[in-house]
């Protein structure tokens, strides 16, 4: 899936957010914002697999410090995405939940 399919039907203000992201972590880190829901191979060809990384646009921020430079990692756990952050300024860790996919009656 290239960048292009992914973001078709995304408002034309996401679409142009997404094609100016510089990295695969700026990218996550414009989805996670705007809560997009991620089909399984976005999320494959976005994020890399289960690896996670480290997140530096300004976008995702330490809810502790408010440092920029976020590691994180996640697990598929069905029909959502389990995220787990560490601050790598002050080490202040954390977690959220994404959906896979929009709940029923949500457009």
């Amino acid at each position: 899936m290239n960048l292009e399919d992914y973001i078709k039907d995304l408002s034309p203000e996401l679409q142009e957010k997404a094609r100016a992201c510089g990295s695969t972590d700026e990218l996550l880190a414009l989805v996670k914002e705007n809560k997009i829901p991620l089909p399984d191979e976005a999320l494959t060809a976005i994020a890399g697999g289960q690896d996670g990384g480290t997140v530096n646009c300004g976008k995702l921020h330490c809810p502790q410090c408010s440092c920029t430079k976020i590691a994180y990692q996640y697990e598929d756990r069905g029909n959502y995405y389990q995220y787990f952050y560490t601050c790598t300024g002050c080490g202040y860790e954390w977690s959220e939940r994404w959906p896979k996919y929009p709940a029923p009656g949500i457009n």
